[in-house]
């Protein structure tokens, strides 16, 4: 595993050694707050790090995704909060708030170690918000040079220019950036370089390897309405840079902003602060429930006197005497709009107006740019983007943030960078397909709080200030915890990533038991219905059709005496030399269904077959020319393969290959007795048995259940011809762990051919009846697990030989065996305890 500093971050990598990176921890689940999260922030560990007062660790665990954290803690539209399952009781964890608590202790002096510029290519970003400077960081933490444009005197974006300073205050901003610098000197900053202007898109690609446009939506959209030309009617967007620029303009008595998303909520609360303001009215054309600003923004409004005039849609906006007048109509809900919302409709008669000296408008942003639309690079009002590799038409130029996907939020925007730094790594490294990038989930494994009253305490909220007593000046809207209230907050966390049983326990259990200790001791009737909930019994597992399985397959112990007799025997042996000594592997378990796989994942995956001394099985060979097993289909012989395991149909192609190689086929239900009778005689080494039916196929092992009832067959059948000894037989289908390959070797296989448990093993998500892998898990990641898993197999497969008293796995018996269903007992051939069971097996024919 590599240090967090010395590799690119663009999959966040492993935290460094004194912060261990324990995603591999078997009860590690990512908490729902981790999963709204954009950028995958490891919540969970930075709570439970503020309630043990480790500052520096709870940084690492923000920082990690994060280069923008400062900010965050006071204005991020915190996603993850309404996804907290505390939410549905006594308010959500206040995890933002927690956020600035460590970054307003930390977040001016915490540095973060130099990153040195180690690539030869150089990558140009055109836009300095929080796209491009997360991908900037992201690139330059993976050794490039990157140059960053900036059409303005200030690197941030709309961070620096639309969020306005009672919510971040002057400094914060400058805390990420100089962090960011310190930490990536490789990122070079060009100001006042504007697109088109100063620069061209022809020029950054002859001086750059790759070049990134995040040029944001700086521009407000028009309402589309008759008097919207009108001088005292201004968009939203350009209303902000002006305050944010330093401007306090002299407003009318009365402002009046359209629009109900953040843009209108800092505009609003803005307006109502400069000198000659007394009201503000905001206008929407929806419902309360419907208006997307978030929560705290709306509830601060109000607070401050704002007033909302909801259901009302403008028309026109109308000079009157000295000032205007906007015209409305009330509108009521009609038929759904394409997302899903329902669209307001206006109602007859009812229009009307509303006195106003002044119209904000802030319904919505858009990108512009006469550079890019010149080389058709632009669609409407945002660059023509690809979602899936964040390319342009043009093979070197990506994009990404609100100028490309449209207006969002800062965390949504970080993704975009991340993401496309993802996607442009891989292009200066060569890589044409690479595996599709999916946020990452990491945790620390940090103690859960252990304050008594965790379930009893309340939400913490931050004490609110208004508009203050000088409201031209800006100031804080809102203190940040003290250590007593940051503290009491953390211990409220569920601690939903420290999953230790299952889905049951994780979900309804920890339910009924928070709900149990807020009851009141007396409550003799409340106790006893959740008593009665918990207690109710649970279905027969085993239903009457369920299908044969390795699950209902179990070893029996050795006599206690034979373990006693010599404790320290010699290790179990694993490995295995089999078609007739032709093949070794380091253990029974070879590995196939890669064939379709992404080419970083097949690399990856030779790389620790290699490590391990298994082999591959497949219809072409793994990259590298690893030990592998060629599935023959047609009539060519790969003269690197190891072996040749031939469809039936294929078995004449055998006869040519070279004395030295093993040859095998494939029997499969319905034609066993036929091609064990044509393997025999045509003296092959292997049979390999497909309990799927479909090896060769597509990730058959997620299509079909195993058909156990194939080996018992064989081996029937084999002992009928007195030909046991005369063939291997390797199975396939349904492996998960070494115990299931220690099972198959009980009932007479010599070697586990396994392929899914491998593919999650490697990161693959189970999605539309196959496998798809994703860039959240690096090469060493995948590596790791690979091999990990081999040892894994390996490993278990031992123990259960060691616990029935063997010392080699291969001498594991039917005898050691006990199936706990009937059909897993008929599909095996091994006994069930208690019944009459006979197990069913086929009588060969002479």
């Amino acid at each position: 595993m590599s240090d967090v500093y010395d590799i690119n971050r663009i999959v966040p990598a492993d935290a460094p050694a004194e912060f261990p990176d324990d995603v591999a921890d078997t009860h590690f689940v990512p908490a729902p707050c981790q999963v709204a999260c954009p950028i995958g922030t490891d919540a969970p560990s930075y709570l439970a790090y503020i309630w043990e007062d480790k500052f520096e660790e709870a940084f690492e665990a923000i920082t990690a995704t994060n280069p923008f954290s400062s900010i965050c803690g006071r204005v991020c539209d915190a996603p993850c909060e309404p996804a907290c399952r505390r939410a549905d009781s006594d308010g959500p964890i206040a995890i933002r708030n927690l956020k600035r608590y460590v970054m307003e202790r930390l977040g001016k002096d915490f540095t973060l170690p130099e990153i040195e510029v180690v690539q030869t290519k150089t990558v140009g970003i055109v836009g300095s918000g929080p796209a491009g400077l997360t991908a900037a960081q992201d690139l330059a933490e993976a050794g490039y040079e990157v140059h960053v444009y900036e059409m303005t005197d200030r690197l941030g974006g709309m961070m620096v220019w639309g969020i306005p300073a009672f919510r971040l205050p002057v400094g914060t901003i400058e805390e990420d950036l100089n962090r960011m610098m310190t930490h990536c000197p490789g990122i070079k900053v060009h100001l006042n370089c504007a697109l088109g202007r100063d620069v061209t898109l022809d020029e950054l690609k002859q001086r750059h390897d790759a070049v990134l446009l995040t040029i944001g939506s700086w521009w407000g959209k028009a309402m589309g309405v008759p008097g919207e030309a009108d001088s005292r009617v201004v968009d939203g967007v350009a209303f902000l840079r002006r305050i944010n620029a330093g401007e306090r303009p002299e407003l009318p008595e009365t402002v009046v902003v359209v629009g109900g998303g953040d843009v209108a909520m800092d505009a609003c609360r803005s307006a109502l602060r400069m000198p000659g303001c007394e009201r503000v009215k905001v206008v929407y054309r929806r419902t309360p429930e419907e208006i997307p600003a978030r929560r705290d923004e709306l509830e601060g409004a109000l607070k401050e006197g704002i007033e909302f005039v909801y259901n009302t849609l403008q028309l026109e906006v109308i000079e009157k005497g000295n000032g205007l007048a906007l015209k409305c109509v009330l509108t009521a809900p009609g038929e759904p709009d394409a997302d899903g919302r329902r669209r307001p409709v206006p109602v007859e008669g009812s229009e009307h107006h509303i006195d106003c000296g002044m119209v904000i408008a802030a319904v919505g942003q858009q990108a512009e740019s006469d550079e890019l639309a010149g080389q058709d690079l632009m669609a409407k009002d945002r660059v023509k983007t690809a979602w899936d590799t964040m390319r342009t038409d043009d093979e070197k130029v990506f994009a990404a943030g609100d100028g490309a996907f449209g207006g969002s939020t800062i965390v949504m925007a970080m993704q975009h960078g991340h993401r496309a730094a993802y996607y442009m790594k891989a292009f200066l490294e060569g890589r044409e397909n690479p595996v599709p990038y999916r946020t990452p989930f990491r945790t620390r494994r940090v103690p859960v709080a252990q304050d008594p009253l965790w379930e009893m305490i309340n939400r913490q909220e931050q004490e609110f200030h208004g508009v203050g007593d000088n409201p031209v000046a800006f100031p804080e809207i809102e203190s940040t915890y003290n250590r007593d209230e940051a503290r009491a907050e953390a211990a409220r966390c569920f601690r939903c990533d420290a999953e230790t049983g299952t889905v049951d326990y994780s979900v309804r259990n920890r339910e009924d038991i928070f709900v149990m200790a807020r009851t009141a001791p007396k409550d003799a009737a409340k106790h006893t219905a959740m008593l009665q909930k918990r207690l109710q019994p649970r279905p027969n597992p085993f239903a009457e059709d369920e299908p044969a399985s390795f699950e209902h397959l179990v070893f029996l112990p050795a006599n206690l005496s034979r373990l006693v007799i010599d404790p320290y025997r010699d290790d179990c042996r694993v490995a295995v030399n089999f078609a007739f000594d032709k093949l070794q592997t380091a253990s029974p378990t070879i590995v196939t269904g890669f064939d379709e796989a992404p080419e970083e994942v097949r690399e990856d995956l030779a790389a620790s077959i290699a490590e391990h001394g298994s082999l591959y099985l497949g219809a072409a060979s793994l990259p590298g020319d690893g030990p592998w097993l060629q599935h023959v289909t047609g009539d060519a012989l790969d003269p690197g393969a190891l072996g040749y395991i031939a469809e039936p149909g294929a078995l004449d192609v055998l006869n040519s290959a070279a004395k030295d190689k093993a040859t095998g086929t494939i029997a499969r239900a319905g034609d066993l007795e036929a091609t064990l009778k044509a393997a025999l005689e045509a003296e092959l080494d292997v049979l390999v048995l497909d309990g799927t039916g479909a090896l060769g196929g597509t990730w058959p092992e997620l299509a079909t259940g195993v058909d156990l009832a194939l080996l018992r067959d064989a081996i029937a059948l084999l002992r009928a011809w007195n030909r046991e000894e005369d063939i291997d037989l390797l199975f396939f289908g349904g492996v998960r762990s070494g115990t299931d390959v220690a099972k198959l070797v009980g009932l007479g296989a010599c070697v586990s051919v396994l392929g899914v448990a491998m593919g999650l093993a490697m990161g693959g998500t189970i999605q539309d009846g196959g496998l798809t892998f994703y860039g959240d898990m690096t090469s060493e990641d995948r590596q790791l697990a690979a091999a990990n898993l081999l040892k894994a197999l390996a490993g278990e497969a031992s123990i259960m030989a060691r616990c029935t008293g063997k010392t080699d796995v291969q001498n594991l018996e039917p005898e050691d065996l006990r199936a706990i269903t009937v059909t897993t007992a008929r599909a095996a051939g091994i006994p069930l305890a208690g019944t009459q069971t006979i197990p069913e097996a086929p009588l060969a024919a002479e």
